[in-house]
């Protein structure tokens, strides 16, 4: 972790470059879209943001793998002359050791994250706890807890949310321990902090019990929505997901539910997807656009 960061000059700068050319999002009877650069795994930086804004797409999930490897400084420039408005970045956290780095470390690394996400004007920073490592439950939460609390005033500071995302139980071993929605809400009740929001993703949540009667009680603990549907293959695997609507998972219902429920807030399309990645055509960017538009229709 020996990543250097910007002065607060610096930031203030690339904050008001970012700033000048935002293009407004609408604000009316439906969510945001907005595609995840993890989507486009296999486009460069600079073709993502090109690709998204000639498809229609005005935001971008930005993957932090990506973002570093362009560079941020080139990429605050790029996001700032395509007039590309940020909602998340992706991935913080790690607070349980088991990615090879101390706590202190790990702080220090979210911290700078945190004022990155700031200064690409980004509303969230999706946050994972990783696997619980050699710690029993109780204290692989408990780590998780104290890690955000403590930097829930940063993020504040800054303008972003954390969002803290649950993942099914599959990805325990390389991802994070909360892979239900009460266990994350659990750590959400401890911390209770507005900067502290869920980052609820369809394809993770779907298969909790009565859902779709919890939705309006979760809206205003989420931060943003992630969404991809789940092809017809029987293991349903990590890398094989289609366009939300497309699959086999409840996804209109959901998304309804959340919009009904009083949901306003980014709908990132997050698709995992080798047939995808393997691509290098973008005609199905645009149908990003028509199929956010049947999801998340403008009134209802």
């Amino acid at each position: 972790m020996s990543r250097s960061f910007p002065s607060a000059r610096q930031r203030r700068e690339r904050t008001d470059r970012i700033e000048s050319r935002r293009v407004p999002q609408p604000v009316g009877d439906r969510p945001k879209l907005s595609v995840n650069q993890s989507t486009t795994l296999r486009w460069s930086f600079e073709e993502d943001v090109v690709r998204y804004r000639l498809s229609g797409i005005n935001a971008i999930g930005l993957w932090l793998p990506k973002l570093l490897e362009y560079g941020e400084e080139r990429a605050l420039d790029w996001l700032s002359e395509n007039r590309l408005t940020v909602s998340t970045l992706s991935y913080a956290g790690g607070f349980t050791g088991a990615f090879g780095h101390d706590l202190a470390d790990v702080l220090v690394e979210t911290r700078g994250l945190i004022e990155l996400a700031g200064a690409l004007r980004a509303e969230s920073l999706v946050v994972v706890s990783g696997p619980v490592n050699n710690h029993i439950t109780k204290h692989a939460t408990r780590l998780v807890v104290e890690s955000l609390k403590e930097l829930a005033d940063d993020a504040a500071e800054n303008g972003v949310t954390l969002s803290l995302m649950p993942m099914r139980k599959a990805f325990s071993k390389n991802w994070t321990f909360l892979n239900t929605l009460d266990e994350a809400l659990v750590v959400l009740d401890r911390i209770n902090h507005p900067s502290v929001r869920l980052a609820f993703d369809v394809f993770h949540l779907w298969p909790e019990k009565d859902l779709l009667q919890r939705l309006p009680e979760l809206v205003s603990r989420i931060g943003v929505v992630q969404v991809s549907d789940a092809a017809p293959t029987a293991d349903r695997a990590e890398y094989d997901r289609v366009l939300p609507g497309e699959g086999v998972l409840p996804t209109e219902q959901i998304l309804t539910g959340l919009i009904d429920a009083g949901y306003r807030g980014f709908v990132d399309y997050q698709i995992w997807s080798t047939s995808l990645w393997k691509s290098v055509n973008q005609d199905w960017l645009r149908q990003c656009c028509g199929n956010f538009a049947r999801l998340c229709p403008v009134s209802r």
